[in-house]
């Protein structure tokens, strides 16, 4: 009976379990029976599992997979376990979703918060610059790293300044909070530099770096940018490096464009004629401006002047110049003289008479001294429009891509020749008194003014008293004058003057210091000390104790040679205004390899 009874047990068919736990009133009776003190306990488990799946060139799938899994014990062991699996696709996933899944197929992180900032202030930078139709900026990490190290320095010394690197543009912002929360916005610093843009004149050069922070953001040559912040008790710190830098003078004409960028030379496929679009015709116009010349020098009693066409060809040139840098300059080295004017217009169909100009430069009347010669040259342009020995004169006009119009006139002979005002810019004619004369000092009466005796070694021994002061700082012997060596450099201070260079005389056998001042007060003579400590400034520069030679700082050394026992002083002064002194040293310093026995530092 045990046999039969173990027989079958073995043989007997185990009752199947339903598919799904949503079927469990399909298990038999039996199954749920009881034999004895045994029980059956069921346990119901559902794990469920979502997978995402991007195939190149379709669109990604969500695959979610249902596992359920039924199980019954007989006490403590397992009578029968059955697990069931479900799967559902759903192909339309929402867009936020598609975008997350985009981002790690593409191995794109999380951004940090610095990330973050940075991405914000290139954007903004962009979008500015777009709208003045340059190109955008690109992130570097490299100018990232220097811009951090500044912003780092700038926090830790609680200042706001410029670093020293010249490679790079640089724009700073600050701002604090009381809200530990509060994290700047890189829109909010570009926002701030850019609202410059108020104060910013297009199309010329400016004055003063008002709006320096605007230039630089939509300065067009720059290509990268590099951002970054610090943060300390509130405050925080932006500083932007720009590359190539902006901001450089004679640069921001064609690098600062207005809203909508620079207007095209051309429309409708043809070359519009700049030139003579806001000027009359050529030859009206030169007749215009000429007469209005010849109009105010008879006011003043002076003769009329001749319209020149070599001259006017020459002005052309400098005028077509200025129209392409944008830029107003008076010509290097111009043997003539010269006034110029300027003026913006946006209409097309305006029209410059050949009077305004000259209306304008002879406003400066009210500026000028009758009598006497002029401190300043606030009233040039008058002055040289009335000049009574100029006899013929050139006019060029042109016209930049922004809309400027130049004007420039040339003189022949030049005017406005200091010491010469009095002669050749009388008051107008209805005014002049018979009191209105020249009191000008001839040019021996100038040079002996500076060369009289008493003054001359007063002013030797006062250039002795400075050496001396500036030596015994150094620990080194006191010099004394020389009247031979005082003869030498008066004798090439007047060779400097009469030729008008400064230039060491060759050959010399003495050690030499020159100084040149100018000044339109001819009565006007250098202070000792001046001179001496113009030398001795370039203390700052040397480096002591060795043998290198600076080219700038030779008049120092010189002045403190220990081995230099004898000085001798010359000053002279011309007729241009130019004040020359030279001092001669015996035995001469500056000798190679000897720098370190005769230059010593400061001993107190």
């Amino acid at each position: 009976m045990l046999n039969e009874d173990k027989y079958q047990l073995k043989f007997r068919r185990r009752p199947e379990f339903p598919a799904s736990l949503t079927d469990l009133h399909r298990l038999g009776k039996t199954i749920h029976g009881h034999d004895g003190s045994s029980r059956i306990v069921m346990v119901r488990k559902t794990d469920q599992r979502t997978f995402t799946s991007i195939q190149n060139g379709q669109e990604p799938k969500l695959e979610t997979i249902t596992r359920e899994t039924i199980e019954t014990f007989r006490g403590q062991r397992t009578e029968c376990k059955i697990t069931t699996e479900k799967k559902d696709y759903q192909d339309r996933l929402p867009s936020e979703f598609v975008y997350q899944l985009e981002k790690v197929k593409n191995g794109v992180k999380k951004r940090s918060p610095t990330m973050e900032f940075q991405q914000q202030c290139l954007d903004a930078h962009n979008e500015y610059r777009q709208r003045h139709g340059v190109a955008p900026l690109r992130l570097s990490k490299e100018i990232c790293a220097i811009s951090q190290s500044w912003a780092n320095t700038l926090i830790k010394r609680h200042s706001l300044e410029h670093s020293k690197n010249e490679k790079y543009g640089e724009n700073i912002y600050c701002v604090s909070s009381s809200n530990p929360n509060f994290v700047p916005k890189g829109g909010d610093a570009v926002k701030s530099w850019y609202d410059e843009v108020k104060v910013h004149t297009f199309g010329l050069e400016p004055k003063c770096l008002s709006s320096g922070h605007f230039a630089q953001v939509i300065w067009k040559e720059s290509t990268e940018l590099g951002v970054a912040f610090s943060k300390t008790n509130g405050r925080y710190i932006v500083v932007a490096n720009y590359f190539p830098a902006g901001n450089i003078i004679g640069c921001f004409s064609k690098n600062v464009p207005p809203l909508g960028g620079f207007k095209s030379e051309t429309s409708n496929g043809l070359t519009q004629k700049l030139s003579t679009l806001s000027i009359s015709p050529q030859t009206s116009f030169e007749v215009d401006f000429l007469n209005a010349h010849n109009e105010y020098r008879q006011r003043h009693g002076v003769p009329s002047l001749k319209l020149d066409k070599k001259l006017s060809k020459y002005s052309t040139e400098w005028a077509q110049m200025l129209s392409n840098k944008n830029n107003l300059e008076h010509r290097k080295n111009c043997p003539y003289g010269e006034n110029i004017y300027c003026m913006y217009s946006s209409d097309p169909n305006f029209i410059l008479t050949g009077r305004a100009p000259v209306d304008q430069w002879y406003q400066e009347i009210k500026d000028h001294p009758f009598g006497r010669e002029p401190n300043n040259l606030k009233s040039g342009h008058f002055t040289q429009l009335v000049w009574k020995t100029s006899e013929y004169l050139g006019v060029g006009v042109a016209k930049s891509r922004q809309g400027y119009i130049y004007v420039v006139a040339n003189y022949n002979p030049a005017g406005n020749f200091l010491g010469h005002f009095n002669q050749n810019v009388p008051p107008v004619v209805q005014s002049m008194t018979s009191s209105t004369k020249s009191a000008i000092k001839t040019q021996e009466q100038r040079v002996k003014l500076c060369t009289d005796e008493n003054n001359f070694d007063q002013f030797s021994l006062d250039v002795l008293k400075v050496h001396n002061e500036f030596r015994r700082k150094h620990g080194v012997p006191e010099l004394k004058l020389n009247k031979e060596i005082c003869s030498l450099a008066t004798e090439w201070a007047e060779h400097c003057s009469k030729s008008g260079n400064i230039a060491h005389r060759p050959n010399n056998s003495h050690g030499e210091n020159i100084f040149y001042m100018y000044s339109s007060d001819f009565s006007h003579v250098p202070l000792a000390r001046d001179v001496v400590k113009t030398w001795y400034d370039e203390v700052k520069d040397y480096v002591f104790g060795s043998e290198s030679i600076k080219f700038n700082t030779l008049h120092f050394t010189q002045v403190i040679w220990k081995g230099t026992t004898e000085l001798g002083v010359g000053m002279a002064k011309n007729s241009k205004g130019q004040t020359y002194v030279v001092a001669n040293y015996s035995p001469r310093g500056n000798i190679l390899s000897q720098f370190t026995a005769n230059v010593p530092k400061v001993k107190f």
